[in-house]
């Protein structure tokens, strides 16, 4: 039984077998196949017109320190989507300084949409003096990139600024002299007399004496100042009863940012010194350029840098007259009548005769806006002085009006004198040529930056009577020289942009660009000939400056000179 029952089951096993063997596979062989992608193209292009490189003081150049950008417009013009964008920057040659961004992702842009892409660009201190060009392509994955497009710019290396103390003048109110315990006040100028902004820019001034009180703070904030950019500002203080020296000095000191680029200037006043008033102070404006800085100045060019030497001789005396005011003596008189800049040609004068020309402190008297008392007084000392001084030289120099009397005689006008009493109480140069002769003096040299037709100095004393009158040329003795401001009729004009009558600025100039060593041939033949022409140009007026001498030094007095 039981071998029939494996039969029956072997049976079967062959019979599946073999049943298998007729029938092939459920699965197919693996084969491989290609889905094609479509891409619709993007089309970049930069805006026509959009590009755009604009610094930070709109000039077309990079300069050290600067930053700008470089701005255009990418526009996809295709039928696809730009994805992937970069703006890739390229540079003909590194320039040492210049910093941009090489790469800047720009991320994707859809068919027919716009975008404005802006690169930062920067230069640092070390920045190189060149000629930039720079080529931005948009690039696209699939090597669909925009056409480049070059943009062009000059850079230019760091420019030092130099911050400047230009100029400063000592004033009080109604200008009278520096004295101990009274408020004198330094007005000052600083400007950025380099080639680029300063900024932080500061001002310290500081006395350097224990008994003068400060009346401001001596910190002053000037912030930033471009190029020709200037700061103006005064600082107030005091001398104590305790102030025992001749001279103060004021020390004024700036700063910026680096500490590098700031100045240092000293000004002095002297005890009893004749100042300015505060309320004539002025500071004249200008146009400025980067590449040619014009200074700011309080005062005229021959006020700054006078010439100093040791050289003293004591055999001279001087005496200095500026009359500017005469309003203030004369209600009937109206400010026009005043003589611009009479004290300031005075003061500079003097100024020149003790730094220059070897004439003591001492010896020289200045007068500002005179009476007819103190000039006479002043004349009489003078005359003394050189009686007893066998080798005396005298300087005498007037600024102011002149007037003639109705016999056409000359005379110096004293601020408390008028027409009605000029006869009487004016100085008459008659006279005092006189005076001046009977002190025997070696040399005698009279300056008269003044006219004496009625026209005043620059302005018209006998105006409203409507007549000139050509006053007599007086002659005199002694060993005499007379350096007149102007001829005949004509007026004695003011040279305002330089703050001096015409006559005394190239009196000055002369001294000043020779230290003092011109002979009076020299001097005389240079200031007719720049007055001459200068009045013409600047005021369409003639002034003709002349010369004249005693008969006793009439082939002599050519070679004087103050050396």
């Amino acid at each position: 039984m039981k071998l029939t029952i494996i039969l029956i089951l072997n049976f079967f096993c062959f019979i599946a077998v073999k049943s298998q063997s007729n029938f092939t596979s459920g699965t197919s062989e693996p084969k491989s196949f290609y889905i094609q992608k479509i891409i619709i193209p993007p089309q970049l292009v930069i805006k026509s017109g959009s590009e755009n490189f604009k610094d930070t003081d709109n000039n077309g150049r990079l300069d050290a320190f600067e930053t700008a950008s470089l701005s255009f417009v990418i526009q996809n013009i295709g039928k696809g989507p730009a994805v992937g964008l970069k703006a890739v920057t390229e540079i003909n040659e590194d320039i040492e300084g210049l910093n941009f961004g090489r790469y800047q992702e720009l991320g994707s842009i859809e068919p027919g949409k716009e975008r404005e892409i802006t690169i930062p660009i920067s230069a640092g201190k070390d920045l190189e003096t060149g000629d930039v060009k720079l080529s931005i392509t948009v690039t696209e994955p699939n090597g669909l990139d925009s056409d480049p497009f070059e943009v062009n710019f000059k850079t230019l290396k760091f420019q030092e600024p130099k911050i400047e103390v230009v100029d400063g003048i000592f004033s009080t109110e109604g200008g009278i002299e520096f004295k101990k315990k009274v408020t004198t006040k330094l007005n000052f100028v600083v400007q950025n007399t380099g080639q680029s902004i300063a900024k932080k820019v500061t001002v310290n001034v500081s006395m350097l004496h224990p008994d003068v009180l400060a009346l401001d703070q001596p910190l002053f904030e000037a912030g930033t100042l471009a190029p020709g950019e200037s700061f103006s500002g005064s600082f107030s203080f005091i001398a104590k009863a305790s102030f025992k020296e001749k001279q103060l000095t004021v020390k004024v000191t700036t700063q910026e940012e680096f500490d590098l680029y700031g100045s240092t200037k000293e000004f002095n006043v002297s005890l009893n010194q004749r100042l300015d008033e505060s309320s004539k102070l002025v500071v004249q404006s200008a146009n400025f350029q980067k590449t040619q800085i014009e200074r700011q100045y309080m005062k005229s060019d021959v006020d700054r840098n006078v010439p100093r030497d040791n050289y003293i001789n004591p055999n001279r005396y001087a005496l200095v007259i500026g009359n500017e005011d005469y309003s203030s003596r004369s209600s009937s008189l109206s400010k026009e009548v005043n003589v611009e800049f009479a004290q300031d040609d005075a003061t500079s004068f003097k100024n020149y005769l003790t730094s220059t020309l070897g004439f003591e402190e001492e010896r020289v008297t200045l007068l500002a806006n005179a009476t007819s008392g103190e000039i006479n007084r002043a004349i009489a000392v003078l005359v003394k002085l050189a009686k007893l001084d066998s080798k005396s030289e005298i300087v005498v120099y007037y600024a102011g009006h002149g007037l003639p009397d109705d016999d056409k005689n000359p005379y110096l006008l004293p601020v408390d004198v008028s027409t009605i009493n000029l006869i009487q109480d004016g100085i008459s140069l008659k006279e005092m040529y006189s005076s001046l002769s009977s002190s025997n003096a070696s040399k005698i040299t009279v300056f008269l930056d003044a006219c004496f037709s009625g026209g005043g100095r620059d302005q018209g004393l006998l105006a409203a009577r409507g007549v000139k009158i050509r006053p007599k040329e007086e002659s005199f003795t002694g060993n005499m020289v007379v350096f007149a401001s102007s001829s005949g009729e004509e007026r004695s004009l003011t040279y305002k942009e330089k703050k001096h009558g015409f006559f005394t600025y190239f009196l000055l100039k002369k001294l000043q660009e020779t230290k003092g060593d011109v002979n009076y041939g020299e001097l005389s033949e240079y200031i007719n000939k720049q007055v001459a022409q200068k009045s013409l140009i600047e005021m369409r007026l003639q002034q003709t400056p002349h010369v004249n001498v005693s008969p006793n030094v009439q082939n002599s007095w050519t070679s004087w000179n103050f050396r």
